[in-house]
């Protein structure tokens, strides 16, 4: 029987190697670890299963559903989510009708009014007319062509940038050189623990779609375990927050607005490649996650300002941000108390207080 590595369906099918591991956990795939090897491999009937999956995630198919599609078996199942989806899909094209409506009704009057000069208004009503047009048109659907209209209606409706901080970290690499598990309550034993959306604890994408558990720690710790610590460097990131289930595609959505950003770019050297590592955070607080069984993200990807000189001045002016709701920190009188009473820089007075975090937001 043929296998298949981890690495080599991570290539061909595009998707992470995270969100195989998701599809794992939520029992819609398998794998197994032929003569104790470290890696993964899959099955010709386990590719056959994450064909159907993809096909039915970019049907927008929600993994709930699939779940119950393949637990069944049965074609009413099938059926009826697709007609779920229609319903939604109905709904949300009903909108967005109405709403084209009002743009063109306010296009008209403007237009009507004299106002003239204003050429990029008439370019965009041209441009829409042109687009819908061409929906209207019967096309091929080839998977990449599924792909790319999969992505136009997940899109990204908030983009962040921020400004982490340098810190100390403790990874999930031991010190022999391997990647452990991303297990959330891996540090727990060492009095670390990982808090959904405070901004303490990441997941780092390195080569060869490796994921590397990152857990912020203080300065001063001794570490004795048997994990490597590191000094991660922070900098600046531009985020959007995923469904573990979108996460791939949102990654791609994410580049490319980073792409047709006039303001920033990808912190990547001469080579192109990125000087820094993309991340996810999660911020589904954990009794959610074992409620629903539902993962949400914040996906980073590191960026930098266009205008060098312009990226040098805001450096020089930049304030410290909580690290919980991202508000300034200008002065010490904005500063979060410690269970002895000094300050911490790291949070403000309304999350911090007395060595307690509370009242973020996710």
């Amino acid at each position: 029987m043929d296998l298949i590595r981890i690495n080599d369906v991570v290539d061909n099918f595009g998707i992470s190697s995270r969100t195989l591991r998701y599809y794992e956990e939520m029992g819609l795939l398998w794998s197994s670890h032929p003569d104790n090897k470290a890696q993964r491999y899959y099955d010709a009937d386990a590719l056959e299963r994450l064909k159907q999956i993809i096909v039915l995630r970019k049907l927008q198919i929600p993994v709930k559903d699939i779940v119950k599609i393949f637990n069944s078996e049965n074609m009413a199942v099938l059926i009826q989510s697709f007609v779920d989806k229609l319903e939604s899909l109905d709904t949300e094209i009903s909108a967005l009708s109405e709403l084209r409506h009002l743009v063109d009704d306010f296009l008209h009057k403007m237009l009507m009014s004299g106002i003239k000069k204003i050429s990029a208004i008439t370019l965009l009503y041209e441009e829409t007319e042109k687009r819908l047009a061409t929906a209207e048109k019967s096309e091929l659907v080839t998977f990449e062509k599924l792909s790319e209209i999969s992505r136009e209606a997940l899109k990204l409706h908030d983009v962040r940038v921020i400004r982490l901080p340098p810190m100390r970290v403790l990874t999930s690499r031991l010190k022999t050189g391997q990647a452990e598990g991303l297990d959330e309550n891996l540090f727990a034993k060492y009095g670390f623990a990982s808090e959904p959306g405070f901004r303490n604890c990441f997941f780092r994408k390195e080569p060869n779609d490796e994921w590397v558990m990152l857990m912020k720690i203080p300065k001063d710790y001794e570490n004795e375990t048997g994990y490597i610590d590191e000094d991660f460097l922070g900098g600046l990131y531009a985020i959007a927050t995923s469904f573990m289930a979108d996460m791939d595609d949102t990654f791609i959505l994410l580049r490319d607005y980073i792409n047709r950003s006039d303001n920033y770019e990808f912190d990547a050297g001469v080579d192109g490649k990125l000087q820094r590592d993309e991340m996810i955070e999660e911020i589904l607080p954990w009794d959610i996650v074992a409620e629903f069984n539902q993962y949400q993200q914040d996906i980073y990807v590191p960026i930098k300002i266009r205008n060098k000189n312009k990226e040098k001045s805001i450096m020089e002016n930049v304030k410290f941000l909580c690290q919980s709701c991202e508000s300034p920190l200008s002065k010490p009188e904005d500063f979060g108390t410690n269970a002895d009473g000094s300050k911490n820089s790291d949070y403000c007075n309304a999350c911090y207080e007395n060595g307690s975090l509370y009242g973020a937001t996710i």
